[in-house]
């Protein structure tokens, strides 16, 4: 996972610096890592690796792209504000127990809860734009619907933030609206994580030698589950195992790679050999 830091962020940085929240600051760095670790994770378990994360002042740009499903893009996408969420009832719940670790944490408690439902809210580039996207079945007026929206809240909330600076000093506002100004022009257009197939996991690396083995693993496994087995200095072979444990048949990487692109990840072994035979 490649992450970049967007000029946005140093500005939210230097403003926090110049006002003296430094740990607040801290806490959003450990939120935002945290965000954009559970986004990772989470692709990995459905069969996609990251691309370029762009980390942004209320976490990184992400876009759903085309190339997974519907229900990976949800599952990709709810992972990490839920994750923020998750830290966050913990550590109010530490405080139950050790109230002395309140001045320690409280920042990182905030800035989790700020990241978690922020996150939700339904814009570009925020995670609950992709569950939208995901939800709705004509995505193109879904797409241009929320840009529109995403567009005109960033423009709304940048002007007003930056009329409000002769009140108070809090530049949050307006970098919140150059954040989804930034997000409904470009998010659309990138794509963050990409197909584990697409990125050929089955080209090897011969310099070193090669080692063979073999994967015995249930018939009714995902595919996205085999893929994890695979790696360039070796090569596998996935032997299928009914319920009785016994022996149905054998895939090469090659035929792995071909259902890989022919049927979504989350489809099981056996049903993706049998659409093949059926095609």
């Amino acid at each position: 996972m490649k992450i970049r830091f967007h000029p946005l962020f140093f500005l939210l940085a230097a403003f926090f610096v110049v006002v003296g929240q430094f740990q607040l600051l801290c806490g959003y760095l450990i939120g935002i890592v945290a965000h954009e670790i559970a986004h990772n994770r989470m692709a990995k378990l459905r069969g996609y690796t990251a691309g370029v994360i762009t980390v942004m002042p209320y976490g990184g740009v992400v876009d759903c792209g085309d190339e997974y499903n519907d229900s990976d893009n949800i599952l990709i996408a709810l992972s990490a504000p839920f994750f923020n969420l998750a830290v966050a009832t913990f550590i109010v719940a530490l405080w139950w127990v050790m109230p002395d670790v309140y001045s320690y944490s409280h920042e990182i408690c905030l800035a989790n809860l700020a990241l978690g439902v922020v996150n939700l809210l339904p814009l570009y580039p925020l995670d609950g734009s992709r569950v939208v996207t995901s939800l709705v079945k004509n995505k193109l007026r879904a797409v241009k619907a929320l840009r529109i929206i995403t567009i005109t809240c960033g423009a709304l909330l940048t002007i007003g933030g930056m009329a409000a600076l002769f009140f108070t000093k809090n530049i949050s506002l307006p970098i919140f609206g150059l954040f989804l100004l930034f997000g409904g022009i470009f998010t659309a257009r990138q794509q963050t994580y990409y197909h584990l197939a697409s990125k050929r996991p089955f080209v090897k690396d011969y310099t070193h030698g090669i080692i063979q083995k073999s994967v015995y693993i249930s018939q009714d496994a995902q595919l996205f589950k085999l893929l994890g087995y695979l790696g360039k200095d070796e090569i596998c072979t996935f032997v299928l195992i009914d319920g009785d444990g016994d022996r149905v048949c054998e895939i090469s990487e090659t035929l792995l790679g071909q259902l890989c692109f022919e049927n979504e990840l989350s489809v099981p072994v056996l049903q993706a050999l049998q659409n093949q035979n059926k095609s």
